[in-house]
């Protein structure tokens, strides 16, 4: 049975668990869900409402970092977790920090800035979406923008505070990648998958200048130019170069 990945297309999380299935060489099915609605569909086959959602041979696995467990103990070649114990905990940590300080904190702060602005909020939200969900979308966003407003504790000031969290983790980042390719060891794991699937959003790779300032809000777009110039920036490119099987 072929594997299948319930997601939001545009989830930072879901493109870690994408490049997890991508990595092992393995095909799976696609499905898109609203935002919202999605909690009709994740309540009935999980404990939490959340995405990404792996369902292969009657099992449910619920959650990137599970999903990444689940493939390498089903498809060990390509190991995304280390063998030696100690570097195995330092992805392991690596992964929960990457989660905590640059996967929650970007998304928060995106959205403080993106939600009041409709036509880059709906730009975003619709990527492969189909015509019916685009309909629905655009009918229900104002309902569905107080919605992910009270679900993710965005206000001005808790956006404010994600973005010195994130900063914070970017100053970490860059210090620790210094003179090193990878964050654990000298092979790619899931440590360096989890890190620069989160921060895809932001570093945009194979995104023009032109479309950057389309899908970006003012505030976004001089932000993100100001931390452009960090190394990490250059450091996320070249693993997805080099690492990111479609």
């Amino acid at each position: 049975m072929m594997m299948n990945l319930i997601q939001f297309p545009y989830s930072h999380f879901c493109e870690k668990a994408r490049w997890a299935l991508d990595y092992k060489g393995q095909s799976y099915a696609r499905e898109n869900l609203l935002p919202g609605l999605h909690l009709l569909r994740t309540k009935r086959l999980a404990p939490r409402g959340t995405v990404p959602i792996l369902q292969h041979d009657q099992q449910v696995i619920q959650g990137s970092d599970a999903i990444i467990d689940y493939l390498d103990a089903h498809w060990p070649q390509h190991p995304l977790t280390p063998q030696d114990p100690d570097l195995a905990r330092q992805a392991d940590e690596w992964e929960q920090y990457a989660a905590r300080e640059i996967g929650v904190p970007l998304r928060r702060w995106f959205y403080s800035q993106a939600l009041g602005d409709r036509r880059r909020a709906l730009m975003f939200l619709q990527v492969d979406a189909t015509p019916l969900q685009r309909a629905v979308l655009q009918t229900a966003y104002p309902l569905l923008r107080l919605l992910m407003k009270k679900g993710m504790n965005i206000n001005p000031a808790t956006g404010e505070a994600s973005r010195l969290r994130l900063e914070a983790a970017l100053d970490r980042l860059d210090a620790s990648l210094a003179g090193r390719a990878f964050l654990v060891g000298d092979q790619f794991s899931r440590a360096d998958l989890t890190v620069c699937a989160l921060l895809a959003p932001l570093v945009a790779i194979g995104k023009s200048e032109a479309e950057l300032a389309d899908a970006l809000t003012p505030v976004l777009l001089a932000w993100r130019q100001t931390q452009s110039v960090r190394p990490c920036f250059d450091w996320v490119r070249g693993i997805y170069r080099d690492y990111r099987r479609k």
